[in-house]
């Protein structure tokens, strides 16, 4: 049963409260408290290994959590929504998308609205301008096995973006891709959220991007310890050389925009 909030509350989309996320052996994140709201476009960082990914898998339910902590989607448990209920909520992207044999880029993108039982006339249009959106329109009919990396990782943002969700959870979404491909998709990310108040969670390894669209950051650390805020609040070259265990530098695009660069 859904619980009443207060309008303070119905903006916030996810809520990790206690959260432990473990591997065998070994305690990757620790008592995560964290809270995500509409419209906020965050980005987690850390080192390999740190729990990224893994989070990423857990809130999306994708992975089962077996340890200690809560998880809430708009206010409810996220193990109690049906499986059709909460593909309405969020849409997920991995780092290393699957398809089928023999299945084009169009379907791939068709197969990811099923949760809304469109016609096929709707389902079509939000494909391909979903498939527009992340310059894959070419690909229409390509067959998922001959697409590069890149080329699959723009397929599988195209699907996100046609769910029309209220949250996107991506998993290094820019790793693949070329510098131009990069920018384009955070700009197109940065526009949707602002449009639709809609909420992008991404993993993200390139900090030279963090400026280019993001509003806040989970920065994660070795120990199991976190920082989660505005960018203002948590990014600086100290608190991601912690993160990253490398040392940070600040350069300025000619722009005038700040960037991080490896020291």
């Amino acid at each position: 049963m859904m619980t009443t909030h207060s309008v303070e509350d119905a903006n916030i989309v996810l809520e990790t409260k206690q959260l432990n996320v473990d591997v065998p052996g070994r305690s990757l994140i620790k008592d995560l408290n964290w809270q995500v709201k509409k419209g906020e476009r965050w980005c987690l960082i850390g080192r390999n290994g740190a729990g990224k990914s893994t989070l990423l898998r857990i809130i999306a339910g994708v992975q089962a959590n077996t340890s200690a902590g809560e998880i809430n989607w708009l206010g409810q448990a996220l193990l109690s929504y049906k499986p059709e209920e909460f593909a309405k909520i969020r849409a997920y992207a991995e780092q290393f998308p699957l398809g089928g044999v023999g299945l084009r880029a169009i379907d791939m993108v068709l197969a990811a609205q099923w949760p809304w039982h469109l016609d096929y006339a709707k389902e079509n249009d939000q494909a391909q301008a979903a498939l527009r959106a992340c310059d894959v329109a070419h690909l229409e009919h390509a067959q998922w096995q001959t697409l590069s990396g890149g080329e699959r990782q723009r397929v599988s943002l195209a699907a996100c973006f046609a769910q029309n969700t209220q949250a996107i959870l991506l998993d290094e979404p820019t790793s693949h891709l070329d510098i131009g491909h990069q920018v384009s998709l955070l700009k197109t990310l940065t526009e949707r959220s602002q449009s639709c108040h809609q909420t992008i969670i991404a993993s993200l390894h390139e900090i030279g991007l963090i400026h280019r669209g993001f509003t806040h950051a989970l920065l994660l650390m070795n120990d199991g310890s976190y920082l989660a805020g505005s960018l203002s609040e948590v990014i600086n070259p100290v608190n991601l050389e912690k993160s990253l265990g490398h040392p940070i530098a600040t350069a300025q695009t000619v722009e005038g925009q700040v960037i991080y660069v490896p020291a």
